[in-house]
């Protein structure tokens, strides 16, 4: 069966200056699904998602899907 994903990461990297903010990170979130995102203070959550909105460049990346 196939899933629909909404949102579509792959190899999302931010660096400002020598810190890496944010390494390497993919991730999918299907159609329809509740999830979280969690982790410890400095853990790049809101680098990540200031990045899927426009607000600030990554670094590098492949091509970011939305649906």
């Amino acid at each position: 069966m196939s899933r629909d994903f909404v949102i579509d990461v792959n190899g999302l990297t931010k660096h400002y200056g020598a810190v890496e903010a944010v390494k390497n990170i993919s991730f999918k979130v299907a159609a329809g699904s509740i999830t979280g995102f969690l982790g410890r203070n400095g853990a790049g959550k809101s680098t990540t998602t200031k990045m899927q909105l426009g607000m600030i460049a990554p670094t590098a990346d492949q091509p970011m899907s939305w649906a």
